[in-house]
């Protein structure tokens, strides 16, 4: 029924962290936040017949400069395995040396805008990424070699001091499929993330 991109919010380039892109500066600004977790909740939903709509929740581990993945708890039976971890390094520019190339190419209503290549994941054809003036991703256009193109804006808010993603919502178009997802980051607890991590 559905797959790929289809079935999480944020299916973003998922590159393993190999090799360094050392050709680009940090683009984050001020001190990291700690480690942190998270919860996150999706509601998503079809934008044509059979206009179905299904729920999504998961635990949210961030670790500055190596980590920003949640692994999804409740999840719709006919989501593939695979599609249970999802990979949020695009939304922080902490994660992006590790994993993509970027360049400035151009500025927006305030906002500097990077064009992102992955280094180790060829499903990405490319993403432009707009950074605000505190250094956080606000929007996200993504488009991979699979005809998906993704759609993002991205709200954030103070959490104890860090300013940190509130609500997601996307627009998700694959061939013979288009969604739309609304996702709120909740429960943010501050500190190493446990042992038990619960993304693998």
């Amino acid at each position: 029924m559905a797959g790929g991109a289809s079935v999480v919010l944020l299916a973003l380039a998922s590159p393993a962290a190999g090799r360094t892109a050392t050709t680009n500066a940090p683009i984050a600004e001020g001190a990291p936040p700690p480690g942190y977790t998270f919860r996150l909740d999706v509601a998503m939903a079809m934008r044509h017949f059979p206009w179905l709509h299904f729920h999504l929740e998961g635990d949210g581990v961030y670790d500055p400069g190596e980590t920003y993945d949640v692994h999804f708890t409740t999840i719709p039976w006919f989501a593939p395995r695979k599609q249970h971890d999802c990979d949020l390094s695009m939304l922080d520019p902490l994660m992006w040396p590790k994993r993509y190339t970027y360049q400035q190419v151009g500025e927006t209503n305030g906002n500097r805008l990077f064009e992102l290549h992955a280094i180790d994941d060829p499903t990405l054809v490319s993403a432009t990424v707009a950074i605000g003036p505190r250094g956080k991703a606000r929007q996200v256009d993504a488009s991979y070699n699979d005809g998906t193109h993704i759609e993002m804006r991205v709200a954030s808010s103070d959490v104890d001091g860090f300013f940190l993603p509130e609500n997601v919502t996307a627009d998700i178009d694959e061939p013979h499929l288009a969604l739309s997802a609304n996702a709120d980051f909740k429960d943010y607890t501050f500190g190493s993330p446990a042992p038990n991590n619960p993304i693998q």
